[in-house]
């Protein structure tokens, strides 16, 4: 256990040693969380700081739960925390935005981040698009084409077969298509 940089090994030093080694795991996965978090919520800076901070809340609440021999998590090592921690800010996202459904406005209000001209367009764009998609819709789409994760990580991080993933990600497919022709 002499390797303090690997991940299961962070978290095996959490749980017998103290919370300090989950501050290293934290430290890490921050910007990875507020980005997924930014292109879940359409940019929304308050939601992804939310979401980052809910995240990693329940991960030091359930990291006694996190195995890093599960199979949903992925072959690859060195990953497996990250997508176990990826599918708990996917939820606090999905929860987040059910609990403030009610309360935004119909014509979301956007913070713009500190990036390029360029940058800022395309996530603009990015934003715009998937706000037409429903909450699992923008997960799953996020996950697989900004985050690239396989199919069968998607469903795992979510709780889903991945036949459903696959139907759920044709059917928003279909969608930005037709937003994309509306456009044009």
């Amino acid at each position: 256990m002499s390797n303090h940089n690997d991940d299961a090994v962070l978290v095996k030093l959490t749980l017998d040693q103290g919370s300090q080694y989950f501050g290293k795991l934290v430290k890490r996965y921050s910007d990875y969380v507020y980005g997924l978090g930014m292109r879940l919520s359409g940019g929304n800076d308050a939601q992804a700081k939310d979401v980052s901070q809910q995240a990693f809340i329940k991960a030091f609440q359930y990291l006694g739960s996190f195995n890093p021999n599960h199979k949903a998590l992925g072959t690859q090592e060195g990953t497996r925390f990250r997508n176990w921690l990826t599918g708990i800010a996917t939820n606090c996202y999905a929860d987040l935005a059910r609990r403030e459904a009610a309360y935004l406005p119909l014509t979301p209000h956007v913070e713009q981040t500190q990036q390029t001209k360029g940058q800022a367009s395309n996530f603009s764009e990015f934003n715009d698009l998937i706000r037409s998609l429903t909450i699992e819709e923008r997960q799953i789409v996020t996950l697989k084409y900004v985050y690239e994760y396989k199919v069968d990580e998607i469903a795992g991080m979510l709780s889903m077969k991945a036949g459903t993933v696959k139907s759920k990600m044709s059917r928003a497919i279909s969608r930005l298509r037709e937003v994309t022709d509306e456009q044009n």
